[in-house]
């Protein structure tokens, strides 16, 4: 054989050879769907299979708050950069409070979805795959599923799952995977990971405010982060509609077992009658655990196309509400948990009180 003859046949047993190693890892990818992993992963395997594979879809949980919307932002830009054909798709509206830095395209809210379907799907800030929404039922079968995540109830339940219970955020840990994948950080991807940490450690006031949050937060400003402009639209650009329902919110307020806790709720008639999008009542959750004395605050919410309530738990004090929300099929941190209860705002508010006063009297033995 000739030497021009050798090499061309070398060279096409090496391309065989190469797409065969592909098709073996897609199968497993696709026997992995299959069969979720119930280990939690390193960062690494999500770098393996971002750098592997090249179509991509982002999602979070329904009602997506700072974290979860900076999350998955920073993450597109990310993929934008290593030329990755990526789109985010959320169940629920982007709340006006967050649309200043939402990209001008490349995010769908369904029913609007991207005509190409994903070989990878990336969760972020979701501890169950059921949290999705509607998204849960437009993954294809044999997409692999990465779930990133910091909750303390994460269920385990991607193909690839990197869960830090002990991170302030989401947006956290995308900031340490991006530094290990040396991708540049960007305004656009310092300012969506600002408003991540930002929000879920309640403007550096929650429990979760460590030090490596202070230079995680610093290194963003380094990298261009809008510090006045999150500042102004995440907490500084209240709509008249929405302060006067705040204040109707205000004079709902409950304590309950000797003014350890404390309620608060909002009606569907309340919001209708505001002309306030229940997504952008998030924050409402933090009026009655402000008060002085109450270790845990409930916000109960009517859900606006069911009979179901929201109740959004935040603590104090070493009390964990995650262990009341998971009792009601719900979950999420220590000191800020939620869930969801069929039938009225009574009737929610009686089951809750009535277990936060069973752990309270058994932490009391």
């Amino acid at each position: 054989m000739s030497e021009k003859k050798f090499v061309k046949s070398l060279t096409k047993s090496l391309i065989c050879f190469t797409i065969s190693v592909y098709k073996i890892f897609n199968n497993q990818l696709i026997q992995k769907k299959m069969n979720p992993s119930k280990t939690n992963q390193y960062p690494d395997d999500t770098i393996n299979i971002i750098k592997r594979l090249q179509s991509f879809y982002i999602t979070t949980h329904v009602r997506a708050d700072g974290d979860a919307l900076g999350s998955e932002i920073a993450l597109f830009y990310a993929l934008k950069q290593l030329n990755k054909s990526v789109y985010i798709t959320n169940e629920s509206t982007v709340p006006n409070i967050y649309k200043f830095f939402i990209p001008p395209s490349g995010m769908y809210i369904h029913p609007n979805l991207p005509s190409e379907k994903p070989e990878v799907v990336i969760c972020l800030d979701c501890p169950t795959l059921d949290r999705t929404g509607k998204i849960t039922d437009i993954i294809p079968k044999d997409a692999a599923i990465i779930n990133i995540d910091h909750h303390i109830s994460n269920e385990l339940f991607g193909n690839i799952n990197w869960v830090i219970e002990d991170m302030s955020s989401t947006g956290e840990m995308i900031l340490s995977l991006m530094k290990k994948m040396d991708i540049t950080i960007t305004p656009d991807i310092a300012t969506a990971i600002y408003v991540a940490i930002v929000t879920d450690t309640g403007r550096f006031t929650h429990s979760n405010t460590t030090p490596e949050v202070f230079r995680a937060a610093a290194f963003l400003l380094e990298h261009g982060a809008k510090h006045e402009e999150i500042t102004k639209n995440v907490y500084n650009t209240n709509p008249f509609n929405l302060l006067q329902l705040y204040a109707q919110t205000l004079n709902t307020i409950e304590l309950h077992l000797d003014n350890k806790v404390a309620t608060v709720f909002l009606t569907k008639e309340m919001m209708e009658k505001a002309k306030v999008d229940p997504i952008d009542t998030h924050e409402f959750a933090d009026i009655p655990v402000s008060i002085d004395g109450v270790s845990i605050g409930i916000l109960f919410r009517d859900m606006a196309s069911s009979d179901f309530v929201k109740a959004s738990l935040r603590s104090r004090n070493g009390f964990n509400v995650n262990s009341i929300a998971k009792k009601f099929g719900g979950g999420g941190h220590k000191y800020a948990s939620g869930c969801e209860i069929q039938g009225s705002i009574k009737e929610a508010q009686r089951l809750i009180i009535d277990e936060i006063k069973k752990t309270l009297q058994e932490n009391s033995c």
